[in-house]
């Protein structure tokens, strides 16, 4: 067996080569990657330093360019969209190096001061060391500088280009040019007038001339096409949507989001045809090529004007349904209805045959006095419009001789007042511009009143879309609240709570668009809007202090994290942990209490570190505060230290039985401020807890929970005293509640006149049932001595020294009996009238007499007595 095992084979000296050349490979390898792993932040730095060398030089060319004064609005809008690509990649790097500057700094603090100069130096290695963080830190924090003095000039820099935009567009909107009342304007343009004929004559001819040529071909039947699809598309329109609107005029269902569905459908039934026949006919010519460059703004704005005048009359008569109150989202009358609708649809046509008048005079280059005295005549027609559709808008007499008549009552669709007087003001300004040679002016105050319109009724409908749409879908019983309720378990108060969160962020958004909109062609770009939002959210420097709206939601949430966990934490402590601990109520409570404490410091320390504050600056603001605090907050403060106290000390605990001043109850918790307190009268006392400290304050279970129960009882001195005592300890020692030890005591404590005053004092286990006890021994001691006294007679009153009035009385009776009986007299004799009187003196003392004598005879009837002579 020995044998037949081989020696095992020595490695050869050609193989050793080999492994140790694979060895070294290895250790080169590691190095390398540990050399790598070193030199990475070297790296990071170089590339961030390169990047920022780039963007600087990026901005100084941007900043070379609007030095020129002669830069244009399209110049000044690319470098304004060549600039945000910077200023992003500066917020990414300053994003980025922050964190290694703090970190190579914390590495440098890592090394400790540098030793003084009569101090013993450092090793070698620590000084390499020391030279290379210092270096590192260094080279972060001044790449993080110059990133920030980048970013800064790079805002400045969008500032200036703002800037530079709105005063090109406030020079060329209110740069003053010849007025229409000029003699010399009207001559200028007569002399041009059949030059620019001609011209048109030429353009549009030739254009013309080639469009029917072309309708032979391939070309022309495809604009035929087109024109038959558009003349198809205004033949539905007309037809059908009178239909649809008398379909709905018809039910009765006049539930406001069902008119806002009937008014959703009405914008696109009567905006979207029109919209759709000038796009065909565009798109056929534009294909065909029979579209040239000059006359491509004409038919552009002709197809325009159509789609904008069929989107506004739909609009409008979705929001105010001249022929359907029932569906009306505006609380107008008819009258004022149908005129709105009129008005506004007039304006946008005037509006639309502005634009293609003005395409058509820059397609044929007529001449500038030609220009103004058309621009000036449309601005005017478009201001007359204006004034008629003010003026029909007017209260009708009926309505006007009612309010006079008695006290105002609102009438409905009379808030139009305001928007009357703006409308009012609008005409004179355009009238005044174009008398005043602001044409340009004049004309875009006209593209704006029919722009906000637009924007405002849009505004409108979808706020009334958002503001009951969103409830009823996320409500009650549709669709989309029984698939949350079902699949995510959501509660239905919990639903109406997001419901109302949901609709109200996005009618904010809402609010937001529109003003985005309206102010756009004022110079207000949406690129501004969201930068200034970005910039307040990311953070923005006010005296040396970065307030960062990010920061403050950040730690918002933090706070809100920690209380959370924090009251997790209490909750686990006072029902899971603490009860399995033999631990009483009052320590229990002490913990869970400190626990709190704890968690809300550190909740507060995470909200502080996250909005960036350093301790430093939280020190001087104590520091700023504490007289404040000593003395508008004095009473809070010894509130609180005095909880802390009560808690740390704990001289009484949750579960005592205490008395503060007249009130006395047992203690249910120990807050911040407070000790609430709850009285056997089932009311709650709140006691501060400075009262506590410096107060005089009973407890009765400051040792134990004995309690203790004493019984006063005054007897009788017929009874036996040792029977009284024997009474006592029996009923005490027969209650199963009192204790045996210590054993019950019985006391006497005085002899009195014609009773004798005992105590009974015993001990129960808990304080909490020496009631119920001492109830239970009176019953049983009341019942004990009723049974021990005896029964007690009637006492007698006997009343002496009345024997003479005794006598009299007795003798004044027996006159009275021997009297003879009354002559009869005549009817109303003084005899007769005074009888009755005799017969009650007589009756009288029969009454006092013994029952066994009988009552003497009952008087003769009365006869009936004169008024008169009595």
């Amino acid at each position: 067996m020995a044998a037949r095992i081989a020696p095992a084979p020595h490695p050869t000296p050609r193989a050793r080569p080999g492994l140790l050349a694979a060895l070294a490979m290895l250790v080169l390898v590691l190095l390398g990657l540990g050399q790598g792993f070193a030199q990475q932040p070297a790296s990071d730095a170089v590339s961030a330093r390169a990047r920022l060398d780039t963007i600087r030089l990026e901005l100084t060319q941007i900043e070379a360019l609007l030095a020129a004064p002669t830069a244009t609005e399209t110049e000044l809008q690319r470098q304004r969209m060549r600039l945000q690509p910077s200023l992003d990649q500066l917020r990414q790097l300053i994003d980025e190096q922050a964190p290694r500057v703090e970190q190579a700094k914390v590495r440098l603090d890592q090394l400790g001061a540098k030793p003084e100069a009569g101090a013993p130096p450092e090793s070698a290695e620590v000084l390499r060391e020391r030279e290379a963080r210092l270096k590192a830190f260094s080279d972060a924090d001044e790449t993080l500088k110059i990133a920030r003095a980048a970013f800064l000039q790079a805002e400045q820099l969008q500032t200036a280009i703002g800037d530079r935009r709105r005063a090109l567009f406030a020079q060329a909107l209110f740069a003053a040019g010849p007025t229409v009342l000029s003699p010399d304007m009207w001559s200028n343009a007569l002399s041009t007038v059949p030059e620019d004929l001609r011209a048109s004559g030429y353009i549009f001819g030739g254009w013309l001339s080639g469009v029917a040529d072309a309708m032979a071909g391939v070309r022309g039947g495809l604009v035929a096409i087109a024109f038959l699809g558009a003349v198809l598309l205004y033949y539905v329109r007309r037809r059908y949507l009178p239909r649809f609107k008398a379909r709905f005029s018809s039910t009765q269902d006049t539930d406001s989001l069902h008119s806002l569905y009937i008014a959703l459908a009405h914008v696109v039934a009567g905006a979207a045809p029109p919209a759709l026949a000038s796009w065909l006919i565009y798109a056929a010519l534009n294909t065909a090529g029979l579209l040239p460059l000059r006359i491509q703004p004409v038919v552009t704005a002709i197809v325009a004007g159509l789609a904008v005048v069929a989107f506004v009359q739909a609009l409008l008569d979705a929001l105010f349904a001249p022929s359907q109150p029932q569906r009306r989202l505006v609380s107008v009358m008819d009258s004022t209805a149908s005129t709105v609708v009129w008005l506004g649809t007039s304006l946008a046509l005037v509006l639309s045959i502005s634009k293609v008048l003005e395409a058509w005079l820059t397609a044929i280059a007529a001449g500038l006095a030609v220009s103004i005295i058309l621009r000036s005549v449309l601005v005017i027609i478009f201001a007359l419009t204006l004034v008629v559709g003010l003026y029909r808008l007017r209260d009708n007499e009926e309505i006007e001789e009612e309010a006079c008549l008695g006290p105002y009552v609102a009438v409905e669709g009379a808030s139009l007042g305001p928007i009357r007087l703006i409308g009012w003001l609008i005409g004179l300004v355009l009238s005044l511009s174009v008398l005043g040679g602001y044409v340009v002016f004049a004309s875009f105050l006209t593209e704006q009143v029919i722009w906000i319109g637009i924007v405002a009724c849009s505004l409108v409908l979808t706020y009334q879309l958002v503001d009951q749409g969103i409830p009823h879908a996320m409500t009650g019983k549709g669709r989309l609240a029984l698939t949350l309720k079902a699949g995510l378990g959501i509660r239905a108060h919990t639903l109406d709570k997001i419901a109302v969160i949901a609709a109200g962020v996005l009618k904010l958004m809402l609010v937001i668009v529109g003003f985005l909109l309206v102010m756009a062609p004022w110079g207000l770009e949406s690129t501004d809007f969201f930068t200034s939002l970005r910039a307040a959210f990311f953070g923005f420097q006010v005296g040396g202090v970065t307030i960062s709206l990010s920061s403050i939601i950040f730690g918002g949430l933090l706070f809100a994290a920690g209380l959370t966990a924090t009251r997790s934490l209490q909750g686990w402590l006072e029902v899971k942990f603490l009860p399995t601990t033999q631990l009483d109520t009052g320590l229990r409570n002490s913990i869970t209490t400190a626990a709190g404490y704890v968690g809300y410091l550190a909740a507060v320390a995470l909200a502080v570190s996250a909005l960036g504050l350093s301790l430093e600056r939280l020190t001087l603001v104590a520091s700023a505060l504490s007289v404040g605090i000593g003395f508008g907050l004095q009473s809070v403060v010894s509130n609180f230290v005095s909880g802390l106290i009560l808690l740390w000390e704990r001289p009484i605990r949750v579960g005592d039985q205490v008395v503060v001043g007249d009130a006395e109850g047992i203690v249910k918790k120990i807050n911040v401020r407070s000790t609430e307190i709850a009285t056997f009268d089932r009311s709650s006392v709140i006691v501060p807890n400075s009262n506590l400290i410096s107060g005089v304050v009973r407890n009765r279970v400051r040792n134990d929970r004995t309690g203790r129960i004493l019984i006063s009882l005054s007897v009788p001195r017929t009874l036996e005293a040792g029977a009284v005592r024997s009474m006592l300890s029996e009923v005490a020692n027969a209650h199963g509640d009192v204790m045996q030890k210590p054993p019950p005591a019985i006391l006497f404590k005085k002899i009195g006149t014609s009773t004798m005053d005992f105590e009974l004092v015993c001990v129960v286990a808990e304080v909490d049932i020496v009631g119920r006890v001492t109830s239970d021994l009176n019953f049983a001691i009341h019942k004990r001595l009723t049974e021990m006294e005896p029964a007690v007679a009637t006492p007698e009153l006997l009343v002496k020294g009345l024997e003479g009035v005794e006598l009299s009385l007795g003798s004044i009776a027996a006159a009275v009996n021997r009297e003879p009986p009354a002559v009869a007299s005549a009817p109303g004799s003084p005899a007769t009238a005074k009888a009755p009187a005799r017969s009650r003196r007589r009756a009288q003392p029969a009454e006092d007499e013994p029952e066994a004598e009988a009552p003497p005879a009952a008087p003769a009837p009365e006869p009936v007595k004169d008024d008169s002579k009595e």
